[in-house]
């Protein structure tokens, strides 16, 4: 195993700044001398045994009853374990113990990436942390010294619907001091971590490059922001910072506690002068005591008080001012003729964003046509569909965005007399046309479409009617009937969204249809509920006429450009298309 691949996995997602930069771990040293603080005394204890692994039997396919009973395979393991182990039960667990052996005998890789997904989902956060982060470093370190301290870490949710760790902070009495019970505790927890430190090797090792990786990125951090402060950055959008500082744990914090690791990454930060080995275990806790005292004060506290300054993005590691900075940059040299408009340069919903932005709302029209024009020459596979756009209260923000840009893109790609309508989402649906000179006043138009007798909820058998009705009007050739009705919407299933019963409603269709001669060409849903985990996507094809997806990722909406519509294995595909799977790797 050479490290330097090791290293690559984790700083790729966790310090892609670094990375870019063009920096590296150092090598893997001798190990940090981790002595805890000055008060401890360590007793002396013998190594751990060699860690025993249960012998497994890959036979995926004895998937226990209660399992068996409640998923239906998909006839692959790594579908199976993406769709099905959702949440932290007894089966669940028992369930993946069976399939992730058989799993990972088949694609090593694969597997990764389904391990690595399913932390992703609010459920599974007791079964799995997401790698290469810098939180979820911290979160695996810990684990490892306190297997069932899961009760003491609490999750809370932000408003992007984001899941980070909540670093808890003791209590002292009123008197400042901490008491004789808790500095027990303190001490109990210190020497645990300590002797599993000493102890476990494997361990050792995993606690050394999760330091060093913090201590590398806190270093070059602090460094970019001392320059930046000198003035010799024009401006911060040159400023190039990690998200270390800010998932560091605060030295005396229930994680630092825990792992010791303020202290680890403090040594690496502020080495020792040369010549100062062979010190004693007193002194050696005394250096290290001071050395997190100066990591918090010289270091943490000035990163984390310029980003809450700079508004830091949670997920792209560098100022939001950074992003705007980037597009304005594209659009303006679009204007000014020294770059050419790229149709793929943006998604439909980022064109959108766009559009309603004084900065940029100019360059929206030219941008859009131009990846409709792609999108029409080089696919195809959305041309001659209909939507159903659930604009109402609920659709804010990303979910808004993608229900105007695919539904305005799918009407635009469509044929005659199809071309430019759009469905209102209603118990009495419109077959509206859209109205308006440019993008931003079509937006405006299909804004304002919920004040069209919106209920909630759609009467699905009239929207085929109204389908129907063109059709026989126009004399259409089964050919030119719409292949598929995309209907977007939020936080809401195809069964409560459904004014009617679907099963009775399908059969009335097909019913409708076959008598104007149209029986073969009954077009297909593909319901989406952009729903608040937008990190779980799904499908189900267990009903006739309708494809359900869930969720709402940038993957998907890039994928529905691509495909036009969507298989159990498509979604797996596009969730293992964004940058967080492309750093993965599986080192023998």
């Amino acid at each position: 195993m050479t490290t330097g691949q090791v290293q690559l996995i984790s700083v790729l997602k966790a310090c892609p700044n670094f990375a870019a930069a063009g920096g590296s771990i150092s090598p893997c040293k001798s190990p940090t001398t981790l002595v805890g603080p000055p008060e401890l005394k360590l007793p002396t204890s013998p190594p751990l045994p060699p860690r025993l692994h249960s012998e497994y039997q890959p036979a995926w396919v004895r998937t226990p009853s209660a399992a068996k009973s409640r998923f239906r395979s998909f006839g692959n393991p790594f579908l199976d374990i993406f769709f099905h182990a959702v949440g932290d039960t007894p089966t669940i667990r028992k369930y993946l113990k069976q399939l992730l052996p058989f799993a990972w005998s088949l694609n090593p890789l694969t597997t990764l990436k389904v391990i690595c997904s399913l932390q992703r989902s609010s459920e599974n956060v007791p079964a799995f942390a997401e790698p290469g982060k810098f939180e979820e470093l911290l979160e695996v370190l810990y684990r490892n010294v306190d297997v069932n301290g899961e009760g003491m870490r609490r999750m809370v949710r932000t408003r992007e619907y984001e899941y980070h760790l909540e670093l808890i902070q003791e209590k002292v009495d009123c008197g400042g001091r901490i008491g004789s019970n808790k500095r027990k505790e303190m001490m109990d927890m210190a020497r645990k971590a300590v002797e599993m430190y000493k102890r476990d090797p494997n361990y050792q090792l995993l606690h050394e490059r999760v330091s060093d990786l913090y201590a590398e990125c806190l270093k070059s951090d602090i460094q970019n922001l001392k320059e930046y402060e000198k003035e010799k950055m024009a401006d911060v959008v040159e400023l190039r910072l990690t998200t270390a500082a800010r998932w560091c744990p605060s030295v005396d914090s229930y994680y630092d506690r825990a792992t010791l690791l303020c202290e680890s990454i403090a040594r690496k930060v502020f080495l020792r002068e040369k010549g100062s080995q062979g010190v004693g275990v007193e002194e050696e806790a005394d250096y290290g005591f001071r050395v997190r005292e100066q990591l918090m004060n010289e270091v943490l506290e000035p990163l984390r008080r310029f980003m809450n300054q700079c508004l830091y993005d949670d997920d792209d590691d560098f100022p939001r001012e950074r992003r705007s900075y980037a597009v304005k940059k594209y659009w303006m040299d679009v204007k000014a003729g020294n770059s050419k408009i790229e149709g793929i340069a943006m998604r439909p919903d980022e064109i959108i964003c766009r559009a309603n932005n004084r900065n940029f709302e100019q360059l929206a029209d030219p941008q859009w046509k131009a990846m409709v024009e792609e999108i029409y020459l080089k696919q195809g596979k959305l041309k001659n569909c209909l939507a159903v756009c659930d604009v109402s209260g609920r659709m804010c923000g990303h979910p808004m965005n993608v229900s105007l840009g695919l539904g305005l893109l799918v009407s635009e790609l469509s044929e005659e007399p199809w071309k430019g309508k759009v469905f209102t989402f209603s118990r009495n649906p419109q077959l509206l046309t859209i109205q308006g000179d440019d993008l931003k006043s079509k937006c405006v138009f299909m804004r304002r479409m919920d004040n069209q007798d919106w209920h909630g909820d759609v009467d699905f058998q009239k929207v085929f009617d109204l389908i129907l009705e063109v059709a026989s009007n126009e004399n259409l050739k089964p050919e030119q009937m719409i292949r598929r009705l995309y209907v977007f919407t939020r936080c809401q299933d195809f069964d409560d969204a459904s004014a009617n019963n679907w099963k009775t409603d399908y059969k009335a269709i097909q019913r409708k249809f076959k008598e104007k001669g149209y029986g073969d060409v009954v077009p297909q849903i593909v319901y989406w509920d952009m729903n608040d985990d937008y990190l779980i996507p799904w499908v189900r094809y267990a009903e006739q006429g309708v494809s359900r997806m869930s969720g709402d990722s940038n993957e998907f909406v890039q994928f529905l450009l691509d495909n036009g519509v969507f298989g159990p294995d498509h979604v797996m595909e596009a969730a293992f298309s964004g940058k967080q799977f492309q750093s993965l790797a599986v080192v023998d």
